[in-house]
């Protein structure tokens, strides 16, 4: 009968086998890690330089652009569109601009820093006079608001600013700005027109619908006939110079498509 041959049970390898599989299960999780942030890491990031007027729209619709393309982040510099093409002019690193003024988008087709197959006309809008909700009516000419009693008048700046051009034009078409350029007060984009506005800094102000639409602190006065100046058009085209050229084409097109479209209709935009 062959003896029977205890096994006897090593302690430290049992140690060193709970220390290895411990190990392993660590590596794998820094494994994992790893993989999770250079997924993040190759996300794409875009810069989109446009007009002030987009503010709101813009963002929202950077929200819904970015759920179906997982693997772009949309970044954006907003100001005055003369501004913000002098900017690209000068070689700011930009990827798309959408200005407020086809103007501002002529002088960067004619220096060659946009793409011009790929300029598309987004957007337009209209101009609106405002004034601080439940402002005083005992300062208000319903019948021609130009000549109410007031000492402060907004306005974008016209040198760069095309809310400022258009209402320049339009004043200027109905015999109204010399009458008020004593009382004008220049905004270095609308948005600065518009919280004059809504601050009291100023009583009444000219700013796109689109502007008005966004705030609840002021109240249209009157509509600015669209003929008096020129077509507030927003072109949006892709910089020569962009180093995103996929994702910056894909954000473009994408401003085209009727779920964009009709965001823009809700901010007071018109098609």
């Amino acid at each position: 009968m062959e003896p029977f041959h205890y096994v006897r049970y090593d302690r430290r390898k049992g140690v060193w086998d709970k220390m290895r599989r411990l190990l392993l299960v660590i590596s794998i999780l820094l494994i994992l890690a790893s993989c999770t942030k250079s997924e993040a890491d190759e996300k794409t990031e875009i810069l989109v330089a446009a007009a002030s007027s987009m503010t709101p729209a813009l963002t929202e619709i950077a929200t819904e652009f970015e759920k179906v393309n997982k693997g772009i982040q949309v970044t954006f510099t907003f100001g005055s569109s003369g501004k913000l093409a002098q900017q690209i002019k000068n070689g700011a690193p930009v990827d798309v601009f959408i200005s407020a003024s086809s103007s501002d988008m002529d002088k960067l087709e004619k220096n060659s820093k946009i793409e011009s197959d790929t300029r598309i006309d987004i957007t337009s809008n209209t101009l609106v006079v405002i004034r601080q909700k439940d402002g005083d009516n005992s300062l208000l000419n319903e019948e021609n608001p130009f000549t109410s009693q007031i000492d402060h008048f907004a306005i974008g700046n016209p040198d760069t600013v095309p809310a400022g051009v258009y209402a320049k034009e339009a004043l200027t078409k109905l015999g109204e700005w010399e009458v008020l350029e004593p009382k004008f007060v220049f905004g270095k984009d609308v948005r600065q027109v518009l919280t004059f506005v809504e601050t009291g800094n100023a009583e009444m102000g000219i700013v796109f619908t689109s502007d008005a639409h966004s705030s609840n602190k002021v109240e249209v006065i009157s509509e600015i006939d669209p003929t008096l100046h020129s077509s507030a058009v927003y072109p949006g085209a892709l910089i020569s110079a962009t180093k995103q050229p996929k994702a910056a084409s894909t954000f473009l097109d994408y401003m085209k498509t009727p779920e964009v479209q009709k965001i823009l209709v809700d901010f007071g935009f018109t098609n």
